[in-house]
């Protein structure tokens, strides 16, 4: 299983993963030729996306995937509360390209994809595990605000975990946001803190997880040395060592392979 954050923030969202031969992405929140972009940055071809998972219709997450669909000709995995509430941002999409989230799911016989309803402030927006034949692991969650029983369920015992860093409180606070914003992002609707997530994640460790990702880092309430170090903070209090990385906004990370 390996995996690549694309970009990930208010500016744009995409993760590529590959397993079992599989390569394919989890949201498009980028051009078409920024992605194009970005997946070559890493040693990949768009011509070899096989399949787009969408969480939810901000555009942030789909802006290039109707484009990329329709070019490349590349089915679209969505809810149809999500494909409703963005029809517009993603243009037309054929028909057999276009299919509606209603459970778990296999994108090849070894691949089973589990999407998870998180809350959030779009229509519908879903998180992903992902497991592949040989029982690796990955759960990502880069928009949500508050970590339910069921998330943590889907986050249980994973060797890869995606989960957004997006707001330092005191930032929060102190920012431009008018006072409605700011309560929304706050909100059980909204966005992680650097103390939830960094809770979160002490709370789904276990020996197998090999990797954190840090994703949707704000960039006006959040700095990612706050975020990381908020994170590091909470794990060396609970005496747990996991290898953290951040997920940029405007470059990708290296291929991380299990």
């Amino acid at each position: 299983m390996k995996i690549s954050m694309l970009g990930s923030g208010s500016g744009g969202n995409a993760t590529f993963i590959e397993t079992e031969g599989v390569k394919f992405l989890i949201d498009a929140g980028f051009s078409g030729k920024k992605l194009k972009e970005k997946l070559e940055s890493i040693g990949e071809s768009i011509e070899e996306i096989e399949a787009i998972l969408i969480t939810h219709e901000h555009g942030d997450h789909i802006m290039g995937a109707g484009i990329l669909s329709r070019k490349y000709d590349i089915p679209i995995y969505i809810t149809r509360e999500s494909y409703e509430a963005g029809i517009k941002k993603l243009g037309n999409i054929e028909e057999k390209n276009l299919i509606f989230l209603e459970g778990d799911f296999k994108l090849s016989p070894n691949i089973r994809i589990r999407p998870f309803d998180v809350m959030h402030d779009a229509k519908r927006t879903m998180g992903f595990r992902i497991v592949n034949s040989t029982g690796k692991k990955l759960a990502l969650a880069t928009d949500i605000g508050y970590v339910d029983n069921l998330v943590r369920d889907y986050f249980k015992g994973v060797d890869i975990m995606v989960i957004e860093c997006n707001y330092d409180h005191s930032m929060l606070m102190t920012c431009s946001y008018p006072w409605d914003l700011k309560n929304r992002v706050k909100s059980n609707n909204g966005h992680l803190s650097n103390e939830a997530a960094a809770k979160f994640i002490c709370e789904s460790y276990h020996e197998g997880l090999k990797k954190v990702y840090l994703a949707h880092v704000s960039r006006d309430s959040n700095k990612y040395d706050l975020a990381l170090s908020a994170v590091k903070e909470q794990l060396a209090r609970e005496e747990i060592e996991v290898e953290l990385e951040m997920a940029y906004q405007d470059r990708a990370t290296e291929i991380f392979s299990i």
